[in-house]
């Protein structure tokens, strides 16, 4: 009980100690600053400082000269007068700020009003491949990839891509040599080229991983220190066709993707041109 009524005191601001010994003087009555410390365990001078503080808040009333005695003030007047307290305290607090926060408003320089969604930064590689999903899902022209392992995508057939080919967007794609033997990427290749993706294969390390959508809005991978990785996302139309200039540029220095057919599983290399295979199922070269 002892201990339940202590953590109440406690909630209505009072400090543990203040709340010990102020129990010390409800229960034994009328006490001088060394029987305090003998009943509380507290030193001497700390009790002093505390008797002080139960003073100031009107709960203990007390002699001014030394040795005198200490004792409670009625609780059922002292505790209600804690909150009536607190409430002219907080309504005081209350009234400095809103005079300092009119004040520091004068004082603040006005900020460009941004769009919220103008700049994302995005750090959960799961939110990473959701987000990039659904770009490409909203995109209507097209779609144009630096592909960097390790890719935005996640690993699997890509039903997304499929979506987004179906409707007649242009999927491009410029890919490093090493993407090629990625689990996500290389089993896949053929697939996506037969739906209409188009590949093409840089000799080379590509600057950053990028997407650009429409060329209105761009995703970028970011090395932070520390081999962080950050993905932003900006929709901002002239960034994305300064990009695109970029990623025209990557695409002209590219070779086309060849797929050979071996069997069931298709190699990939670059090369010159686009094989594709004809009506007869055999495999023609085409040098567009």
């Amino acid at each position: 009980m002892a201990e339940d009524i202590q953590i109440e005191l406690q909630e209505l601001g009072l400090l543990p100690a203040e709340a010990q010994v102020y129990l010390a003087l409800v229960r034994n009555g009328a006490l001088g600053g060394s029987a305090i410390a003998s009943v509380t365990g507290f030193p001497r001078s700390s009790v002093y400082l505390t008797l002080n503080s139960l003073l100031d808040k009107g709960l203990v009333e007390g002699g001014a000269g030394h040795g005198s005695r200490f004792s409670v003030v009625p609780p059922e007047q002292a505790l209600p007068s804690l909150v009536v307290q607190e409430r002219e305290s907080l309504a005081q607090r209350e009234a400095v700020a809103n005079k300092l926060g009119q004040r520091l408003s004068a004082l603040v320089e006005p900020a460009e009003a941004v769009p919220e969604d103008l700049i994302q930064i995005i750090r959960n590689p799961r939110a990473v491949a959701e987000r990039y999903d659904r770009l490409r899902l909203e995109a209507k022209q097209s779609v144009e990839v630096f592909a960097k392992a390790p890719i935005f995508s996640r690993p699997g057939p890509d039903p997304v891509l499929e979506r987004v080919l179906r409707r007649g967007v242009l999927c491009r794609g410029v890919c490093e040599k090493a993407v090629l033997n990625d689990p996500a990427v290389g089993p896949y290749l053929a697939r996506w080229i037969a739906r209409g993706e188009r590949v093409r294969i840089y000799d080379g390390k590509l600057p950053h991983k990028l997407a650009l959508f429409d060329r209105r809005s761009v995703f970028v991978a970011l090395t932070m220190p520390g081999d962080q990785m950050r993905t932003v996302f900006i929709r901002h139309p002239e960034l994305a066709n300064s990009l695109g200039i970029l990623f025209d540029t990557f695409w002209a220095q590219s070779q086309p993707l060849v797929i050979h057919q071996k069997g069931r599983s298709p190699g990939v290399k670059a090369g010159a041109g686009i094989r594709k295979r004809s009506g007869n199922g055999q495999i023609s070269h085409s040098r567009r």
